[in-house]
């Protein structure tokens, strides 16, 4: 006999928060510039028959990235790597196989911000200022420390450097298999110089790169958007779409696993869902942002077009320097509705930041 208890249990608690902006007129928003560790991006085009090549190609042409096994992370202060990867172009970095919740992490923004999100005991070896993590304040767990690489005062030769030199090589004995993209300034400039950089201080160096898969759903009803269109209702019908979900609106079998596409809605003939799978940096998501934008303004007859993005459920930070965790889900991710002749909508989803209370 099941427990009654079991049918008490909260759904877990999550931050939308949703904006209109005319994408014709403004800059690539905020959204986009300041959300670094992207995982995986998602399209949906509807009623439509052939994908532009600069749509297909944008993410698959010069995205390879790199994997760094066991790599102390003494190396990253180090002058030559500073000047010629981090103060130049953009460079991107994440831990990978730690978890967010448990294990020490280390990140470089493309702003050029060294982040390092320690365990306690790690923390208060190392010697470093940092400040307590937001989400472990009163049982303190968790620091991060954050260092901007780009600064002045960080020069080697200064004290602040020094004592970051020491900390760093002699007291934080860990080592971490990280993954690293590089954006260079210029063209004539080969991304993988970053990888051979690596690979000159004998560090096993690995060239990864993004999957890809496309599928075509046939005869389906999909929402129209208006100003007084339910949002939530046309997210979810996305999601729903994104998992393989029945969206056919069978009401022939009226079980609880049936869905039905929002009012109003139309039939189209297909929809296009295309996505990539890998380390995408915040200026590859930007010239994809920038080719969505110019192929709707074309196609007048489009419904609309969705580019959703979704950042790495273990990064350090979300948007910005702003602190992430995984407490239910590890969520950070984006949508942005393009709609032909009118205001995008941005929808931004975030888990929820109250951490689950222990039963005693």
């Amino acid at each position: 006999m099941l427990s009654p208890e079991t049918w008490n249990f909260k759904s877990p608690q999550y931050h939308f928060s949703t904006e209109k902006r005319d994408y014709r007129k403004s800059n690539i928003p905020d959204v986009v510039k300041s959300h670094y560790f992207n995982h995986s991006v998602s399209l949906v085009l509807p009623d439509t028959t052939r994908i532009p090549d600069e749509l297909r190609t944008c993410l698959s042409e010069d995205s390879d990235y790199y994997r760094i096994d066991g790599l102390n992370v003494f190396e990253l202060i180090n002058k030559e790597f500073i000047e010629a990867f981090v103060k130049k172009g953009e460079l991107t970095l994440l831990t990978i196989g730690n978890r967010i919740d448990i294990d020490n992490s280390v990140a470089i923004t493309p702003a050029g911000h060294l982040i390092l999100s320690l365990l306690t005991e790690d923390y208060k070896k190392l010697g470093l200022q940092g400040k307590t993590s937001f989400f472990d304040r009163k049982v303190q767990t968790r620091y991060v420390v954050t260092i901007d690489l780009k600064s002045e005062s960080f020069t080697p030769g200064k004290k602040k450097y020094k004592h970051v030199q020491t900390s760093l090589k002699e007291r934080l004995n860990k080592r971490f298999n990280i993954i690293v993209s590089w954006n260079p300034p210029d063209d004539n400039l080969c991304p993988s110089s970053v990888a051979a950089w690596f690979h000159k201080y004998n560090y096993n160096v690995s060239l990864c790169q993004q999957t890809f898969s496309q599928r075509i759903e046939y005869s389906l009803p999909i929402p129209i958007i208006s100003d007084e269109s339910d949002n939530d209702k046309f997210f979810e019908w996305l999601g729903v779409l994104s998992i393989c979900g029945n969206l056919n609106n069978d009401t022939k079998n009226d079980y609880v696993n049936t869905y039905k596409c929002p009012s109003p809605f139309i039939n189209v003939g297909q929809v296009q869902y295309l996505q990539w799978t890998g380390f995408f940096t915040r200026k590859q998501i930007k010239s994809l942002y920038t080719i969505m934008k110019e192929y709707v303004s074309m196609i007048h007859t489009l419904p609309w077009a969705a580019l959703h993005v979704q950042g790495f459920s273990d990064s350090p930070v979300s948007w910005g320097l702003k602190e992430h965790t995984f407490y239910t889900d590890g969520d950070n991710s984006y949508t942005i509705v393009f709609r032909p002749g009118a205001h995008s909508i941005i929808c931004k989803s975030l888990s929820s930041n109250n951490k689950p209370r222990i039963s005693q």
